[in-house]
């Protein structure tokens, strides 16, 4: 279930804080330096089909720049600059791209990370007015008459966007948005063979996908994250479907448990990501507000599979990088308190800086984005030095 070609060996070298440290400064100032108040930031050619100055939560400037504000505000980095002239900016140029580039029927969601819902939630952190919060509410809401989808695209992104907005706002409109919808999604999930699962009407096929980016995990995340707004009814269906459909979908073998992108068990899984694999299942479900010992030993198992494996190869970055990867080993040293998972995660972290490096020789700049890029890494060798996981965008905004 390894794939060739897919990982790399450890880069060598121990552990050192001093250079982590240096690291992350080092990609907050050039993302800084390579602003552009008009055009943004250039595209990198590992994000296919992205082109300059994209403007998406995902992909593009609002996610860097929220990235930026959260890496000064938690003392990260010294380097700062004030984004608030450009919002607007971005706020526009994002509803535009959405609208223009989104397949068909889509624009009419509220995306948290391809949208101006995500944007705006960015806008609001920097420089909050009523008419912003408005416009998350009014983007959350549309949600509801749509097809469910998943966390990049549709409804359970606004859960999480609810929940986001709730910390940053203090109203109370956001938990009863929130409990409707969490109504909805527990409504739909279906008694499969695999378990309790949702089927995704995505890009033009429906199938059950299993990840926390398009899949089963990304629709319990806001499920998680949102516990304390569950009923008790909805907090022990969670508690009981999330491991027997977890179980029901895993493929063990004698190097750790790993998932497949869908819930077809046609061929083992390929991928071993964030997005599609161990580590995105292990960094979703280790947050989970319930154990138990068949639970608990899956988590660990999917931890084993993705340590075996190795960083990958296609970057350093969140999604499908080893940053992302490294998560799951944060998650894992917090559930367990077992110190061997911080030391792997922090192996990853300096493998990934040898990787950002690397890459940026060859291209000449960075790679600006959030959860495919530089400035996703710097927060993740930040978790790394304080040991503790707060994957960006789904647990911290």
């Amino acid at each position: 279930m390894i794939a060739l070609g897919r990982h790399r060996p450890l880069a060598p070298g121990a552990w050192s804080e001093l250079v982590v440290r240096a690291a992350i400064e080092e990609i907050a100032a050039d993302a800084i330096t390579q602003f552009d108040s008009d055009t943004f930031w250039p595209g990198h050619p590992s994000d296919d089909g992205v082109g300059d100055g994209n403007p998406s939560f995902y992909t593009g400037a609002a996610g860097v720049i929220w990235a930026l504000d959260y890496l000064h505000r938690i003392g990260a980095v010294s380097v700062a600059r004030d984004f608030r002239p450009v919002l607007p900016r971005l706020l526009e140029r994002t509803r535009l791209a959405f609208e223009n580039n989104s397949p068909a029927d889509y624009g009419k969601h509220g995306s948290l990370l391809k949208g101006d819902m995500g944007a705006a939630l960015l806008a609001i952190r920097l420089a909050p007015t009523s008419s912003l919060a408005d416009l998350v509410h009014m983007r959350a809401e549309a949600n509801m008459e749509l097809p469910i989808r998943e966390l990049m695209w549709g409804m359970p992104g606004s859960m999480l966007a609810a929940i986001h907005m709730a910390a940053m706002t203090k109203e109370p409109r956001w938990r009863g948005l929130f409990e409707v919808q969490a109504a909805r999604l527990l409504g739909a999930l279906e008694d499969t063979p695999q378990g309790h699962l949702w089927t995704q009407d995505l890009y033009g096929e429906n199938d059950r996908w299993l990840g926390p980016v398009h899949g089963f995990a990304g629709n319990v995340i806001p499920l998680l994250h949102g516990w304390g707004w569950l009923t008790p009814a909805q907090q022990a269906q969670v508690a009981e479907f999330v491991p027997q459909t977890l179980a029901a979908n895993a493929w063990p073998s004698e190097i750790g448990t790993n998932w497949a992108a869908r819930s077809k068990r046609a061929r083992p899984p390929l991928y071993c990501q964030h997005c599609h694999g161990a580590p995105g299942m292990v960094t979703t479900f280790a947050d989970a507000p319930f154990a138990a010992p068949e639970f608990d030993a899956l988590l660990v198992d999917g931890g084993r599979f993705a340590w075996a494996a190795g960083p990958l190869t296609k970057g350093a970055g969140l999604c499908h990088g080893t940053g992302g990867n490294g998560y799951a080993f944060l998650k894992l040293h917090r559930r367990t308190n077992d110190p061997v998972w911080l030391d792997r995660a922090r192996q990853f972290a300096m493998t990934a800086i040898v990787q950002y490096r690397g890459a940026h020789a060859v291209v000449g700049r960075g790679r600006y984005t959030l959860w495919t890029g530089d400035v996703g890494l710097a927060i993740y060798l930040w978790d790394c030095i304080t040991g503790e996981p707060r994957f960006p965008t789904i647990d911290v905004f």
